[in-house]
């Protein structure tokens, strides 16, 4: 792995973008991934945590590797009497360098879909030792999460500093928010709103949950997303890069700070 090491030489922050599917997690990742480069926070670790993917698309990022798919690789050079689980996890370095799409000033580790059946849980672990691999070497970690909070269950996101999660206004959203502050610290959950009328902040200052910014709607960020181009390309102007800029120093005051600074 070639990326450069972080420049205050500690494992930065790591976040995870949390909340109900199709809520805009992989958006608020790639916007505010973004901004927090444009601040000089870097390098950054973007991991896109859903098996479905979609991350990688809204960067703009054509390369396709993935954990999943370097996993079934090992697995399949192991046939033939070596124990499978055993020979993977004496391969971990191997398959994050494999897997690792590394970039100037931040790098990109996808999940990816396991093509055996079941579910996903060797996986979810490998991604988990990766994340614990890699997340010294860089600034910040964002972690774009599956939707609801399997994920937490299955201990993906174990040494995360903080919850970002993202609500529409709908109870479903809420519902989820509620039950990610049931399972995690409460001082390390925050909120984001998206695509939502700023009057749906109320409920959240009741309930005491910071609230780090709001996500407006955004025509040329929908054009660009359904033309499949990167978000990253959006003109400094869009309201959409304006706001993300404002939810990254929040960000920053509250995690990134040396005072601030948490791990589990």
């Amino acid at each position: 792995m070639n990326i450069a090491r972080n420049a205050s030489g500690r494992p930065g922050p790591i976040l995870a973008v949390c909340g109900k599917g199709g809520v805009g997690k992989t958006a608020l990742t790639a916007l505010l991934s973004r901004a927090l480069l444009d601040r000089g926070v870097a390098p950054l670790l973007l991991i896109d945590a859903d098996p479905v993917g979609g991350l990688r698309f809204a960067l703009g990022e054509s390369d396709t590797r993935n954990l999943a798919e370097v996993r079934a690789r090992v697995i399949e050079s192991a046939r033939g009497g070596v124990d499978d689980r055993q020979f993977v996890a004496q391969q971990l370095d191997f398959m994050v360098a494999e897997a690792l799409i590394e970039r100037p000033d931040h790098a990109l580790l996808a999940m990816g879909r396991s093509t055996s059946p079941g579910c996903f849980c060797s996986v979810n672990k490998l991604l988990r030792d990766s994340i614990d691999v890699l997340c010294g070497a860089f600034a910040m970690t964002l972690i774009d999460a599956e939707a609801g909070v399997e994920q937490i269950n299955r201990e993906v996101t174990r040494r995360t500093s903080g919850f970002v999660v993202v609500l529409d206004g709908s109870e479903r959203a809420a519902h989820t928010l509620r039950t990610i502050r049931a399972m995690a610290p409460t001082d390390r959950v925050a909120a984001v709103m998206n695509r939502h009328a700023g009057d749906a902040l109320a409920p959240l200052e009741l309930e005491q949950v910071p609230v780090l910014g709001v996500l407006p709607e955004d025509e040329l960020l929908r054009r660009q997303d359904q033309a499949g181009r990167s978000l990253w390309d959006l003109p400094t102007s869009a309201r959409s890069r304006r706001a993300a800029d404002a939810i990254a120093h929040q960000v920053i005051e509250r995690w990134a700070q040396p005072s601030g600074a948490s791990h589990a």
